[in-house]
């Protein structure tokens, strides 16, 4: 009883230090429609199976869907926030920034039967986790961000649960602090590690790793350059099927050919480091493959896929290396490719 609701809006966030990689998938928090440990009708967070790039999952029964954030660093300390606004859509923030949503609809799962740190149907995560804090309610991205820059909790409305997690002691690392008695169980062997939050307690924040960074750019397709074999579910432009902040499956591009369209960004800049280059892209239910290329003009940045089409809408967030993002030169000049076969 008292477990958080994942089928209703909430946020769950901390500090999470990846003591080691796995080179294998990863729970670091899961909120679990069954009562046994199972993946089937639950919400989570992760690492994907390279062992450390950040992977949020949602699963209904047979429906599902996951998008993957940028890599955690053995060590390093990254704040990971989960947010359920609403039954269509769960968001992962990283660091305080939004990466991706998946848009599994959980209106008919099963409610949370248990909740669970650092594993998952036999595949754990081995990490530190500072200042816990859940609210049956969806925060915002102004709030996150405050949030992530202390231990205690500022937002006090819905708070569900608080374990600051700090303590040289397991039973009171595990105890809840919200004031509502949501005290964790220990399962098999944990251990205390050396606190080391990279926040303060409240009050005057000290922060010790650096949260902030160029200003984030969103470049949408504002032109087509050539559309081969591809056409709009309307009208005859292709980029303006694809140019909403939030994905809308009501508009779409398709094509029944293996054929090649190109689609140029809006200009963007330099934000100067080689770090945080993502190329996002949902690719709907059907047959084939499609491959997606980041281009500079003529020039190929990346290559993404092919990726095989299914019964189910897939999203993917393609973050660049760090070779890749110091490749381009000119963010004017920056298309998308995508080659159906």
């Amino acid at each position: 009883s008292g477990l958080i609701d994942h089928n209703s809006a909430y946020t769950w966030m901390a500090w999470v230090d990846l003591v080691s990689d796995t080179d294998n998938y990863g729970h670091i928090w899961a909120a679990v429609g069954d009562n046994f440990d199972y993946y089937g009708n639950a919400d989570w967070v992760g690492t994907k199976s390279d062992g450390v790039g950040a992977r949020l999952a949602c699963y209904n029964g047979g429906s599902s869907g996951e998008i993957y954030g940028y890599d955690l660093v053995v060590g390093t300390p990254t704040h990971l926030a989960v947010v359920r606004e609403s039954a269509t859509s769960l968001k992962l923030y990283q660091d305080g920034s939004y990466v991706n949503s998946v848009g599994v609809n959980v209106s008919t799962r099963t409610s949370t039967q248990r909740e669970q740190l650092g594993e998952l149907y036999g595949y754990p995560a081995p990490a530190r986790m500072t200042a816990m804090k859940q609210w049956q309610a969806a925060l915002t991205a102004d709030e996150i961000v405050a949030e992530m820059k202390t231990v205690r909790p500022l937002r006090l409305a819905n708070l569900h649960s608080w374990h600051p997690a700090i303590a040289s002691d397991k039973a009171t690392a595990l105890k809840d602090f919200s004031g509502n008695g949501r005290d964790w169980t220990e399962q098999g062997t944990l251990s205390v590690a050396s606190e080391s939050p990279p926040v303060g307690w409240g009050g005057r924040t000290v922060i010790v790793l650096p949260v902030t960074g160029p200003a984030p750019q969103l470049l949408a397709p504002v032109s087509d350059v050539s559309a081969g074999g591809w056409t709009a579910s309307s009208g005859s432009d292709l980029y303006a099927m694809l140019d909403e902040s939030a994905y809308n499956d009501a508009d779409y591009i398709v094509s029944s050919t293996a054929s090649a369209c190109t689609l140029a960004f809006a200009a963007g800049s330099d934000p100067g480091v080689s770090t945080g280059h993502v190329l996002r892209y949902r690719l709907l239910a059907g047959s084939g493959s499609v491959t997606a290329k980041l281009k500079q003009g003529t020039t190929t940045i990346a290559t993404f896929g092919p990726h095989t089409l299914t019964g189910a809408a897939q999203d993917f967030a393609q973050t660049l290396s760090a070779g890749q993002a110091d490749s381009i030169t000119d963010y004017s000049a920056l298309r998308v490719e995508f080659t159906a076969s």
